[in-house]
């Protein structure tokens, strides 16, 4: 069940998500059933399906426009209906991938405790329907790390939420390229195996792990982590 959070620290959090608007409680909060729709959106919606380049450039504007002009009372869920809208009858547009970014941000944010299964929902949509973006990185682990990854918070809602055969299954399917892997792969491979009951091969990709990493200062810490969890396995 999604809980509202109402301190002034998470209304700050969620300015970032929801691109800059401070959220309320939602005893003063406005559902986006109570707003008037803007003409040119409620024209743009009308048209038959899917809309022409230019119509979803004009619909994910105007949306986007009417978002950053939201009141400072306005509910997450005002920002859920628009942010799906573009990512539905926009999707070849910048402000779509955009919009998975920012609504992922939200259900992370915007509540009691981070609703998982609808992050999960909206990236496993994300990564099944786009190759590439220009907005967002497609690596787990970006080369710049404020860059958002759609594959990296879905894994992390997989983690969360006890879904860890899904982060194998990922992994297994790209054992055989390990040469691209980020070193940062192998420990979440390695975890995850573990946490499937996969004793044997998850002490193969610790070594692994170690093995890349050695002499690497920057992950001592996870290092430790891995020497200790192949001690443990080994026992087993």
């Amino acid at each position: 069940m999604k809980t509202f959070k109402t301190s002034v620290l998470m209304s700050a959090i969620l300015a970032v998500a929801v691109g800059g608007s401070l959220l309320a409680s939602p005893a003063a909060c406005r559902t986006a059933d109570q707003e008037k729709e803007d003409p040119k959106i409620e024209t743009l919606l009308k048209k038959p399906r899917p809309l022409s380049t230019n119509d979803q450039e004009a619909l994910s504007k105007a949306i986007f426009a009417k978002l950053a002009d939201a009141p400072d009372d306005a509910a997450p869920e005002f920002f859920e209906r628009y942010y799906k809208i573009v990512m539905d009858r926009c999707p070849d547009t910048n402000r779509a991938h955009e919009s998975y970014w920012r609504l992922t941000n939200l259900y992370g944010r915007a509540y009691g405790e981070p609703q998982n299964a609808e992050i999960i929902e909206i990236l496993e949509q994300f990564l099944a329907r786009y190759n590439s973006s220009p907005v967002v990185s497609m690596k787990k682990y970006p080369d710049e790390m404020l860059v958002f990854s759609p594959l990296k918070s879905l894994h992390q809602a997989y983690e969360d939420s006890g879904q860890h055969a899904k982060i194998t299954a990922y992994y297994d399917g790209l054992a055989a390229q390990e040469a691209g892997f980020a070193i940062y792969d192998f420990f979440d491979y390695a975890s995850a195996l573990e946490k499937t009951d996969r004793t044997k091969d998850a002490v193969v990709w610790y070594e692994k792990f170690l093995k890349k990493t050695e002499g690497n200062e920057d992950v001592d810490f996870m290092r430790e982590i891995a020497q200790d969890r192949i001690k443990e396995l080994k026992k087993k």
